[in-house]
């Protein structure tokens, strides 16, 4: 079956722009399209859209206004004057590698405490689960030496009971998660539970990923430190934002709400294109320079997420550690093979998971459940995405827990507008039988079922979304930043728009422009002749233009000849080749215009 063929044609919507930021922008010096863009994204009020820009690290808010920060850093420095064995225990995905390389990076280099002192813990997705999972507690438990100390990231707020049964066995922890608390609250085992979303924490941005909470907690420990005289001085932790930004836009955080986000992506950018860590400098054949977002996103995220999606994510955390050159291009391949190794089976995974999505999409549902007999849950969370972009519905892929048969763990991914963790917790309010386990945040989350309630789990995920949610909130969309005058569509305006406007991410993706041209070339490209470069003339402006996946394979029809007028929507580019700049726009979608 190609289930292409059925999926729904997306929407063009064009973003709201709030004309007064539009015009106080303008007012400002920036340029009318600068002003615009900037005017339709989420902001925070309290900055001009021009102040937005120059935002810098004397601008992060503080530490000390997380709650519980003070006894985090009180134990911390109680560990380190006492020579405890501390633990340092992160999720397996980029978010939770970076964790630990912040985490570890700050004790070893920064505080030097002895590396014989620091445990490291991650827990295997698919043989321990997520998170301060009862296996990974047995193995913390069953260590020499065993930590008295363990400080998570990226997890632990819904991890009670493991905490519990830590506590008991004489072991502290300390939680630093960005995940949304549990309805019963914050882990009440733990020595501090540090995590923005907390009801009573008055730090001001929520937004943040789980390696900023990692990182804001030391900076605290640094400032303890020094006020207990453990060493005569510290250097501050800028230093360690290059692994926040890749955490940061790699966990799909948002950048239009934080400025705290937007800030350490900047900072971290740039200390990855310095490239003094071996890592980096492994890395440096691979990536475009100047460096962008897109590359943080799109080659180093999935190269780390890889390892933690297909093994026990050491493999990427040793590679950010790597001591040197030879070490880090070591791991460097390891991962490269990982990453290889995932997009197959993605691939996969995506196409099954497409033909099943189209079966209930032609029935009407609003919501696809995808229950995979040879899934594999380590990449379950990307392809539940694309086909959650390709539907416009709230998408879960399920698939049997490994050695738990009658099981299923299932990645869910959710539409703008729906909280997915909300409406899971009123289906678990329906049928507590239907849910084991489940938590996350608004737009993405995991859970575990039992094989024997998915159908029921399906219909009422189902009956909660048609009722709490409108029609009109459901289908594909592509978002549109309107039209640009043929002036603008030069190489030279293109590079310094995207070059005030970077960082892009969550909810302040790059601009995406519409028009009307004529195709004037098109040559079909790639190892399947599946994309295709085109020449469009717009008002008389030659564009270079690709569209990847314009086609299934070199058998398919083209879906344009020279001479068509088209519409498109297009993400304009700068590339660098061989030294030498040039404009390509990524064509997002295209239609005939019959005009």
């Amino acid at each position: 079956m190609d289930s292409s063929t059925a999926l729904p044609v997306p929407t063009i919507k064009t973003r709201k722009i709030d004309e007064q930021r539009t015009l106080q922008g303008v007012a400002d010096g920036l340029h009318p399209v600068i002003a615009r863009i900037l005017a339709s994204r989420p902001f925070d009020e309290k900055y001009t859209a021009s102040d937005w820009l120059e935002l810098g690290l004397q601008a992060l808010d503080a530490p000390s206004q997380l709650a519980d920060c003070d006894k985090a850093v009180a134990r911390i420095v109680q560990a380190m004057q006492q020579g405890e064995v501390i633990g340092i225990e992160t999720d397996h995905d980029c978010d939770g590698q970076t964790s630990h390389a912040v985490l570890y990076e700050a004790f070893i280099t920064f505080f030097q405490y002895p590396k014989d002192k620091i445990r490291s813990y991650i827990g295997h997705r698919l043989k321990e689960g997520y998170g301060l999972s009862d296996k990974l507690v047995d193995r913390i438990l069953a260590d020499e030496p065993r930590p008295t100390l363990i400080i998570t990231a990226d997890n632990g707020s819904s991890d009670e009971m493991s905490i519990a049964r830590l506590k008991a066995q004489q072991i502290d922890v300390i939680v630093t998660d960005h995940h949304e608390i549990p309805i019963e609250g914050i882990p009440q085992s733990a020595v501090a539970v540090i995590n923005p979303t907390r009801e009573d924490c008055d730090y001001p941005d929520r937004c943040i990923a789980g390696c900023m909470v990692a990182w804001l907690l030391m900076a605290a420990v640094r400032q303890g430190l020094l006020a207990h005289k453990f060493l005569p001085e510290i250097p501050r932790l800028g230093g360690l934002l290059d692994y926040v930004a890749v955490g940061t836009v790699a966990d799909c955080v948002s950048i239009a709400r934080s400025k705290n986000n937007r800030i350490v992506v900047s900072k971290g950018m740039q200390l990855i294109e310095k490239a003094k860590r071996p890592c980096w400098q492994a890395l440096l054949p691979h990536l475009t320079f100047p460096l962008h977002s897109e590359d943080l996103g799109f080659k180093i995220g999935p190269l780390l997420n890889s390892d933690g999606r297909l093994a026990c994510a050491f493999g990427s955390v040793s590679f950010l550690l790597a001591n040197d050159t030879y070490e880090a291009k070591k791991w460097y391949d390891h991962l490269s093979e990982q990453n290889v190794a995932r997009k197959s089976i993605q691939n996969r995974i995506t196409e099954t998971g497409l033909e099943q999505a189209t079966t209930q999409y032609l029935a009407g549902k609003r919501t696809l459940c995808i229950n995979m007999a040879d899934g594999h849950a380590g990449v379950h969370g990307i392809s539940a995405s694309r086909i959650k972009d390709a539907f416009g519905r709230p998408t879960i892929i399920f698939c049997s827990k490994q050695d738990v048969p009658d099981v299923l763990t299932g990645s869910a991914r959710s539409i703008p507008g729906l909280h997915l963790k909300n409406v899971l917790q009123k289906v678990k309010e329906m049928a507590p039988e239907s849910i084991d386990r489940f938590g996350g945040h608004e737009g993405a989350a995991g859970l575990t079922i039992p094989k024997s309630q998915i159908t029921l789990f399906s219909e009422n995920f189902e009956k909660v979304v048609q009722n709490d949610f409108e029609a009109k909130m459901f289908g594909p969309v592509v978002w549109s930043d309107g039209e640009l005058d043929s002036e603008c569509l030069s190489q030279d305006f293109m590079e310094d728009l995207l070059d005030r406007l970077e960082p892009f991410g969550r909810e302040f993706e790059p601009p995406q422009f519409e028009a009307i041209g004529q195709v004037a070339s098109l040559q079909f490209m790639g190892a399947g002749k599946n994309h295709a470069r085109l020449g469009l003339s717009i008002d008389d402006v030659w564009v270079s233009c690709v569209w990847f996946s314009c086609r299934k394979d070199e058998q398919s029809p083209a879906p344009v000849a020279v001479g068509d007028t088209v519409k498109v929507l297009y993400s304009p580019k700068v590339e660098t080749f061989r030294g030498n700049k040039r404009l390509t726009c990524r064509i997002v979608h295209l239609e005939q215009a019959w005009c």
